[in-house]
């Protein structure tokens, strides 16, 4: 009976060992590289969110959560993931404006000028939409297209919107850069001539002193000179791992994620989202971008294919938002095999900075941080379909 009973606590203390056993920490031990940057977690201010998603009996997805130095405390610059709750707003306005018996859909024709010179209309596109907006957003993630949305919404009803739903560490304060039309106002009306954009004045939200890594750098490049001191991430915008997860699972399995409807979306705007996020550069209209240089076809994906100009696998989809900017890289994505049946969130980021200097255009985005979201998310996908 002893005996019994020390094997049953053997195997009691055993699986509490496999429960507390963190897969995200098992996957990088599992690569040199990965190793590495394990070590040096703080130094590169990784943070990490992870979910496991397997199936029941029924098919119905069940979720296993795990985290790495996940703190909402810590700022990071989300650089461009913030635009994809830009663009969920974006179709939430829309319904409520289609509420109101305005007549615009995704497709619906708008027309974009300037609010700075009345006499001289600045018409970006007589044929631009929201549908190709928000699709140049996803694609090559576009500054210009962003902005526009911006000023639909609003950065006022952005933030109280978020707030709202509970993401309260997800703002706006400004818009996005390079962009030739950063400083003008866009005025957005449909071909009816009905406006659609607010005209209300922007309360700069700035983050509590408390936040830990608000001053990034010893040194930053302004004007062409470099000069000592940090830049002032305070008034910049603002994200969280936890925020941008939790987004994500929403888009993804609304029905499990949003049953109170948080946002004003339904069933074809969720099909749109995720059609959209699971595209690569080249495909649907993104054929456009194949003559510019710059881009190639898995430039919107750090997580698996971002290592490679060309996407070997397309059976693995990722639904995802990348970001980029002052030595942060940092990607959100539901990632999905479906021949394999191998499914997980992942939402990180990294910053690297080496020579401490902020607008130099030295962060080693190419040799560290893109092969670490590559690698962390091949690591995982592996460890799931062993």
């Amino acid at each position: 009976m002893r005996q019994l009973s020390i094997f049953i606590l053997f195997l009691f203390l055993l699986q509490g060992c496999y429960l507390r056993d963190n897969p995200i920490k098992t996957s990088m031990k599992n690569d040199d590289f990965l190793t590495e940057i394990l070590k040096n977690k703080n130094e590169y201010e990784i943070q990490i969110a992870y979910t496991e998603v397997t199936r029941d009996r029924d098919g119905e997805p069940v979720f296993r959560d795990f985290e790495l130095q996940v703190d909402e405390e810590k700022y990071f610059y989300p650089a461009s993931t913030i635009k994809l709750p830009i663009i969920v707003l974006t179709l939430d306005k829309i319904n409520e404006l289609r509420a109101t018996g305005i007549d615009i859909t995704t497709k619906s024709k708008i027309l974009i000028s300037s609010t700075h010179d009345g006499n001289n209309q600045i018409q970006k596109d007589s044929i631009t939409s929201f549908q190709n907006l928000i699709a140049d957003v996803f694609l090559v993630s576009d500054n210009s297209s962003s902005n526009v949305l911006i000023d639909f919404i609003g950065y006022n009803n952005f933030n109280v919107k978020m707030a709202e739903a509970g993401f309260k560490n997800t703002y706006l304060n400004h818009k996005f850069n390079p962009d030739p039309y950063v400083n003008i106002n866009w005025q957005i009306k449909t071909v009816k001539n009905e406006l659609i954009s607010p005209n209300d004045n922007q309360i700069i939200i700035t983050a509590d002193q408390n936040i830990l890594g608000l001053k990034k750098g010893k040194k930053k490049f302004q004007d062409g000179i470099a000069i000592t001191g940090s830049l002032d991430f305070s008034q910049k915008n603002r994200s969280s791992i936890k925020d941008m997860h939790n987004i994500l699972k929403r888009i993804i399995f609304p029905l499990k994620f949003d049953k109170d409807k948080t946002f004003n979306l339904n069933v074809e705007d969720y099909d749109f989202l995720r059609y959209w996020m699971s595209r690569f550069t080249y495909e649907d209209i993104g054929d456009k971008f194949k003559t510019k240089k710059k881009y190639f076809d898995s430039y919107n994906k750090f997580f698996i294919h971002g290592e490679d100009t060309i996407v070997n696998d397309r059976n693995i989809r990722v639904y995802n938002k990348i970001g980029q900017a002052y030595g942060t890289s940092v990607d959100n994505g539901y990632i999905k095999n479906y021949q394999d049946d191998v499914e997980f969130f992942l939402t990180a980021t990294i910053y690297t900075n080496k020579n401490k200097t902020i607008n130099d255009n030295v962060y080693e985005y190419n040799q560290i941080a893109i092969p670490f979201l590559s690698k962390l998310s091949q690591s995982i996908y592996s460890r799931l379909s062993e």
